[in-house]
């Protein structure tokens, strides 16, 4: 068994030092254009969802219409996650107006609001974070072993955790940048409260896991959604044109988020069929 404190003190230093090293290194990477850092981004999307989707057991697939409320749960988990994306998304742009195209079109957009775009991935995706933290915090209570090496499972997966955290993080930097950043809407307490929301989920989570076991698969259906939201954002920022106050970001609203689940429901209820 590894100490409470080791377990706790362990996994905040493993997670909110790479986090705040990502969160300032790329938010200064302003030499490159928006669309490559936004291209990049979603690569590390791409594979933040294909990773997530698995700790979630993708969503109980496999279980076909057998799983029961269980599989229920995380059904609703998801679709919960994409709900508070939405709702973040709606307070972050405005419905478009005749009046505030005029205006973002003349003097571009300062709409303090836009921080509400990598607010809500940095809350979201903490999510699974905090679900990561749980789960390290359940094993550290039972490993035979008394180092964090045992508790991470082996030395590699203890050196994997905070490269890991640093690319997580890259991905609200990067959201931060195209949305925030070059939108001239910055604050110095802006990428304080990102990593905080980000990369402090885990060490709650390490701190209640530590003595409380649970499944934690729900967390992660809920977190995974980020992928989803970050993916249409970023691929709005790959466009050559892309310039906040242009017309960008575009008002997104309910319907798109609607239509967004029936795609995925509408395929994932096929895969239940196998």
């Amino acid at each position: 068994m590894i100490g409470y404190a080791l377990t706790v003190l362990g996994i905040l230093g493993a997670t909110l030092v790479p986090v705040y090293i990502a969160l300032y290194l790329v938010t200064n990477l302003r030499a490159i254009p928006t669309r490559y850092l936004a291209a990049a981004g979603a690569g590390l999307v791409f594979w933040f969802f294909f990773d997530t989707l698995g700790n979630a057991a993708q969503l109980d697939v496999n279980q076909s219409f057998t799983g029961g409320s269980s599989h229920v749960g995380v059904v609703i988990a998801f679709v919960a996650g994409i709900s508070v994306l939405g709702l973040f998304d709606h307070f972050a742009v405005p419905r478009p107006t005749e009046d505030v195209k005029a205006s973002a079109s003349a003097n571009g957009s300062n709409s303090k609001t836009l921080f509400l775009i990598p607010l809500g991935v940095a809350v979201v995706m903490g999510i699974h974070g905090f679900a990561e933290g749980w789960d390290f915090g359940s094993a550290a209570a039972v490993v035979s072993g008394n180092t964090l090496t045992e508790a991470f499972g082996g030395l590699s997966p203890l050196v994997s955790y905070p490269i890991h955290k640093f690319l997580e993080a890259s991905i609200i930097a990067i959201v931060y940048l195209a949305f925030v950043v070059r939108g001239n809407t910055t604050a110095k307490w802006h990428l304080p409260v990102l990593g905080l929301l980000f990369g402090l989920t885990p060490v709650i989570g390490a701190s209640i896991g530590y003595y409380v076991s649970q499944d934690t698969t729900f967390f992660y259906a809920f977190g995974v959604t980020a992928a989803l939201y970050s993916a249409l954002r970023l691929v709005e920022a790959i466009q050559p044109q892309f310039k906040i106050g242009n017309g960008n970001p575009s008002y997104l609203g309910g319907k798109i988020f609607v239509a967004l689940v029936i795609g995925f429901f509408l395929l994932y209820g096929a895969a239940m069929l196998h």
